[in-house]
């Protein structure tokens, strides 16, 4: 009886890891693409490589691939290959131990590898692959402050930039830490650790929502006040703010609005959905789904879902604005 009731246990739990999000009542669509004729302004995977902007397919080494773990190479809104740097925003691209300004295309080598960064004005703020960080003047021309982080295993997860927030800088750390510097005395304020553990709990999203600065691991969600913490503990995919409201999207296939005080407003539920990265366009949320589904939700959560079959999601897939990217394929959702 004991086996029996081993075998059923097994079979159980086998099942639910076999289950995906359907949705019968679905309305078929057919979304309008291009292929390899788009000059990509947005950002595309590493794993996509680039001759005459044309897109060519190379599967990723990564086994664990969601379409927002990976790096990336870019091409400028003018076309321009960046070559193997990455741009990680309108200022800047990353390779290796590098950061190009973009506007005058000024090469800066630092003494460590980059695993992210944030400009503004003369100074840019780093977070470096060994879990250090720092600010670099360029009207001085070198990094006016390093501090080492704690040596940690962390699990590389999404990548979030540091924030200027109020004379601050604050940068999300490898370890799910954030470390707080003043910015006009370079002196090093805090750390905040909104981490349970210090494996696999980097921040992967941090924002200033209504004046208010929302960070978040994978395991809590923090509204984070000078005196004080507000936290929500969730198995947390993806978060992403829209018109001074905070949505998270949890691995359970459930997306909860927040107001800006962390209130929970409202939630809906797509059982057993695993979720690509959202984007916003036009004002709605939209996500797609590992079985293929489309997923429109408005600002007070009402949905729309929509099935087709021209994803590929084995393959890396990105949604950019109203974009979606996939193999060699660009989707216009609206």
């Amino acid at each position: 009886m004991k086996y029996l009731a081993l075998i059923t246990t097994l079979l159980f739990f086998a099942g639910c890891a076999t289950k995906q999000f359907e949705d019968k009542n679905a309305k078929e669509i057919n979304i309008k693409s291009k292929t390899k004729e788009m000059i990509l302004q947005d950002y595309t995977k590493k794993a996509l490589t680039f001759k005459k902007l044309t897109l060519k397919y190379v599967k990723p080494t990564s086994f664990i691939d969601d379409g927002v773990r990976g790096e990336w190479v870019n091409f400028d809104i003018n076309g321009t290959k960046l070559g193997k740097f990455k741009k990680i925003d309108n200022n800047l691209a990353v390779y290796a131990d590098k950061i190009m300004i973009l506007k005058n295309k000024k090469i800066i080598k630092f003494p460590y590898l980059i695993f992210t960064a944030k400009k503004d004005g003369d100074l840019i703020a780093i977070v470096f692959e060994n879990d250090g960080y720092g600010v670099y003047s360029l009207k001085q021309k070198k990094l006016i402050f390093y501090k080492k982080g704690d040596d940690a295993i962390a699990a590389k997860y999404l990548t979030q930039k540091p924030v200027f927030y109020k004379g601050l800088i604050l940068f999300p750390l490898l370890d799910g830490k954030v470390a707080v510097l003043d910015k006009k005395t370079m002196q090093f304020i805090r750390n905040i650790d909104i981490s349970d553990e210090s494996i696999i709990d980097n921040v992967i999203f941090m924002s200033i929502v209504n004046n208010s600065l929302f960070m978040a691991t994978p395991k809590r969600l923090v509204l984070f006040n000078p005196n004080f913490l507000i936290d929500y503990k969730d198995s947390i995919k993806h978060v992403i703010a829209l018109n001074g409201y905070i949505y998270l999207f949890n691995n359970e296939g459930k997306v909860i609005k927040f107001d800006s005080n962390l209130k929970k407003i409202k939630e809906i539920n797509f059982p057993f959905a695993s979720f690509f990265a959202p984007s916003i366009c036009n004002g709605d949320i939209y996500t797609i789904t590992y079985s293929g589904y489309l997923i429109k939700i408005t600002p007070d959560l009402k949905y729309s879902v929509y099935k087709t079959d021209q994803f590929d999601t084995s393959s890396p897939l990105r949604i950019k604005g109203c974009r979606i990217y996939n193999q060699d394929k660009v989707f216009f959702i609206e």
